[in-house]
């Protein structure tokens, strides 16, 4: 084969082998969105159901998340989807009333 047909084919085997790892590496990071934006929809779906501490966290309401975690003081450790906790959740809303919620946990479940 000509020196010149060499080069050629080991440049496009080289091309061909970079295209197919970039669509492999494409594929893993659209598996990883799709698994983090899983991740946030069940996050969601679990602060829309009733009487959950994660709905007492959205909703701000400070009576039931104190009802709740006298029912269950484990309420308070709760892990969500991606690893965050009810006070994860209280300090990223931050309203006044988020914060005198997450002040109750921490003086309470330190």
């Amino acid at each position: 084969m000509p020196e010149s047909l060499e080069v050629a084919a080991s440049i496009w085997s080289r091309l061909v082998a970079t295209v197919a790892s970039k669509g492999k590496q494409l594929t893993e990071e659209q598996e990883e969105d799709e698994s983090v934006l899983s991740a946030i929809e069940r996050q969601t779906e679990n602060s829309r159901k009733g009487g959950t501490i994660w709905e007492a966290v959205r909703k701000a309401d400070e009576a039931a998340l104190k009802r709740l975690l006298s029912e269950n003081p484990s309420n308070a450790d709760a892990r969500g989807p991606v690893g965050e906790c009810p006070i994860h959740m209280l300090f990223l809303y931050g309203t006044e009333t988020h914060l005198n919620m997450a002040r109750y946990l921490i003086i309470n479940f330190p």
